[in-house]
């Protein structure tokens, strides 16, 4: 059986109202010998209160264990400390600690914080609360799923609860994560763990992602995932920018684009190539409009130094020359993509069945042109060399981006180091 450790309720959750500081007169020699027993004190904080082996018992079992094995672990604690007239709050950490191994609670892993005082993080710019979220963040950016993250920093909180510390350096934080996560996922979680933490320290250049795909596919709700995990604070879509380009630029210019990117073709006025797909080339015109927009917004992501996501069917690989961004931000171009047609045609009824479904009508009506464009895009991100992302599940999806962003920041970091030396 493996034996882990439980994590304990607040100690100051162990005393009565009453209370007794530090500076209060020892209980006499002279009393009643059963009147002193079982008169055990918690220090806490410089307080002394009462230990209430009730309280205990309910701590330990709003953690997961049994009534009976709770009462056994406090029965245990008490028997150890009922001759004592004080036990420091650390002490009584260790015991409940100590006698909740040999009990088979012992092996259920709670997920609740350990509560009392607050965890302080200091560094040489100062000093302030511990943060579960923080850390949840790079445990995000280093591949793990919301829910191991989650594990992983409860394990943290808990570790350093049990070595009674109040204070905290960075340097400690970190040498607990990537000790858990090389033990529990293994060296490559610990790499983009602390490339991430390299990114976030760097702070000169910031990320834009660029995620393209074909309507309909689930690019925008991968963008704000994405977004989540990697904490970028823009999320936007080209089709923000090309309604505001349609507000500038008259039918008469452009008539591409002002309709659907899978309706372009129908605004055509170039004759269409020899043996070329008209709705593949009316597409492409519509792009190519409103990749202007798109390096514009780039640009003033750049000059404010914001992370940015950008998504969007007009975010075409070979369009954009990812080379002339790269001395100052990090960008990066994938294409969220479902290749079976079949599982694609059911995402679009799915949504078509759902709120909201004016759009996804359109698109069932369309099928065939938004499947034909979803081809022409894998054939250029082939050629172009652009990741292509399944999005047949998000949370998969998700993690594969956030582990290719990552692992290049990586990359570029060593690479920037090497030519340094």
């Amino acid at each position: 059986m493996t034996e882990k450790q439980v994590p304990l309720g607040s100690l100051s959750r162990f005393a009565s109202s009453g209370s007794r500081r530090a500076t209060d007169p020892p209980i006499s020699d002279g009393e009643d010998q059963a009147t002193t027993r079982g008169r055990v004190r918690v220090e806490v904080r410089g307080v002394h209160r009462p230990f209430m082996r009730g309280i205990l018992v309910h701590s330990l079992t709003e953690q997961g264990f049994s009534f009976e094995d709770a009462y056994a672990v406090s029965q245990e604690v008490w028997t150890h400390v009922r001759d004592r007239e004080l036990v420091t709050k650390k002490e009584l950490r260790e015991l409940v600690a100590e006698f909740s191994r040999t009990s088979p609670g012992g092996d259920i892993e709670s997920r609740r914080p350990i509560l009392g005082d607050q965890l302080e993080v200091v560094g040489k710019d100062g000093r302030w609360p511990f943060s579960q979220d923080r850390i949840r963040k790079s445990l995000l950016a280093a591949g793990l799923d919301p829910r191991l993250a989650f594990e992983v920093v409860t394990e943290i909180e808990r570790d350093l609860r049990f070595r009674g510390e109040r204070r905290v350096t960075r340097d400690a934080i970190r040498s607990l994560a990537t000790g858990i996560l090389e033990r529990r996922f293994g060296e490559s979680s610990v790499r983009r763990y602390l490339d991430w933490r390299t990114f976030q320290n760097d702070g000169n250049r910031p990320l834009i992602l660029l995620l393209g795909g074909a309507s309909g596919v689930g690019k925008s709700s991968l963008a704000l995932e994405v977004a989540r995990r990697l904490a970028i604070g823009r999320v936007m879509s080209t089709d923000s920018i090309r309604d505001v380009m349609r507000v500038m630029v008259s039918d008469d210019l452009v008539p591409t684009l002002h309709v659907s990117s899978f309706e372009a073709h129908s605004r055509l006025v170039s004759e269409v190539s020899e043996g070329g797909d008209p709705v593949v080339e009316g597409f492409l015109e519509q792009s190519r409009t409103v990749a202007v927009g798109v390096r514009a917004v780039i640009e003033r992501a750049i000059a404010e130094g914001t992370n940015t996501a950008l998504d969007g069917v007009s975010l075409v690989p070979g369009l954009f020359d990812l080379s002339e961004w790269e001395d100052r931000a990090h960008v990066f171009f994938l294409l969220a993509a479902d290749e079976d047609r079949e599982s694609l045609h059911g995402h679009l009824v799915a949504r078509a069945e759902g709120p909201g479904t004016r759009a996804s009508d359109r698109y069932m009506q369309n099928f065939s042109e938004i499947f034909r464009i979803q081809e022409a895009l894998l054939e250029r991100a082939e050629f172009c060399g652009v990741p292509v992302v399944d999005v047949q599940d998000l949370e998969s999806a998700a993690q594969q981006v956030v582990s290719y962003v990552v692992d290049q920041l990586g990359e570029r970091h060593a690479a920037e180091v090497a030519g340094r030396s």
